[in-house]
């Protein structure tokens, strides 16, 4: 577990796949993302890649998701993943959604992202992080930006948007441990 000033960031566990489905499955929740109708997955799809992490028994998995809690209730606003696991040359790249919509804009990603960066920098031992994001989604690109992510290219017409029914930019970042200020 990870515990920030005002969020914690806990294991998966069996009964995730719920808040999972619904944020998943929320049209507004994932435009950001160019799904207009969400990701059309069953609850049952989400119960069986819980179920699989759950499971899982290795320390250092190639792939990991983790819920993000509000410390003052513990309610579940969210979640945050790192995938792609390079562990020759010591990268990785991370997905941040904060599900529940009437808690963005709080504060919260940037303070879940600079946790997760220190653990995945100092746990993981990686070298590099890596992300890739929509080049509309000025919100996130202004987040990524500020915690000190440079952009190392675009990516021409390589993902389909379905909000506007046509192929859109896909903008690449990373940030580099020796360039990352810890608390």
């Amino acid at each position: 577990m990870i515990e920030g000033e005002r969020v914690i960031i806990r294991q998966l566990e069996l009964g995730d796949e719920k808040l999972l489905h619904n944020w998943r499955n929320n049209t507004e929740g994932n435009l950001y993302c160019g799904f207009k109708y969400g990701f059309l997955l069953s609850e049952e799809s989400f119960r069986l890649k819980v179920k699989q992490q759950v499971e899982n028994t290795d320390i250092f998995p190639t792939e990991k998701m983790f819920i993000i809690l509000k410390k003052e209730d513990l309610k579940p606003i969210g979640d945050i993943s790192y995938r792609n696991w390079d562990k020759r040359n010591r990268s990785a790249e991370f997905g941040l959604e904060i599900g529940e919509i009437n808690e963005r804009g709080k504060g919260y990603g940037y303070e879940v992202l600079s946790y997760f960066i220190e653990f995945m920098f100092n746990h993981l031992n990686l070298n590099r992080i890596e992300l890739t994001t929509l080049t509309d989604n000025e919100k996130s690109i202004k987040l990524y930006k500020k915690l000190g992510f440079k952009k190392i290219g675009i990516i021409r017409e390589s993902n389909f948007d379905s909000r506007k029914g046509k192929y859109i930019d896909v903008l690449y970042m990373d940030l580099l441990k020796k360039e990352y200020s810890f608390f």
